[in-house]
């Protein structure tokens, strides 16, 4: 009996973390752990850069295998020899360009289109 109550505890622990992951708004967590402790205690300053990296469902771009380490402080393959480019080095190249909404931006090549995400909200066309 005793043993029972040990096996089923860490089993239903085991279902509330599936839960948590498959959850609607699972990825809005991992985007605001990201945003604190890989851009923010990086240096990036930039409000509106912190902000779209916050809103921009980053593991819509990387293959389904990797959805649940998309958030995580790293590129991630992507194919045909392809990255998508680690959260930190998104956000510091955005913040480099010192937007002010007006711009219009052509990106070419953008593998997963992650960079272009990021970029159109900050920016005209």
């Amino acid at each position: 009996m005793y043993q029972i109550k040990f096996v089923i505890i860490p089993f239903f622990f085991c279902l509330s973390c599936a839960a948590e992951k498959t959850g609607a708004n699972w990825w809005q967590k991992e985007a605001e752990i990201m945003v604190k402790n890989q851009l923010e205690r990086r240096g990036i300053k930039d409000e509106r850069v912190l902000r779209v990296m916050r809103e921009t469902p980053r593991h819509l771009f990387v293959p389904e295998n990797l959805k649940d380490v998309a958030y995580e402080d790293g590129p991630l393959p992507i194919g045909k020899g392809q990255t998508i480019s680690q959260p930190y080095i998104v956000a510091l190249m955005t913040e480099l360009l010192e937007l002010n909404g007006n711009e219009r931006i052509l990106e070419i090549g953008t593998g997963s289109g992650y960079q272009a995400a990021i970029l159109s909200p900050l920016v005209k066309e």
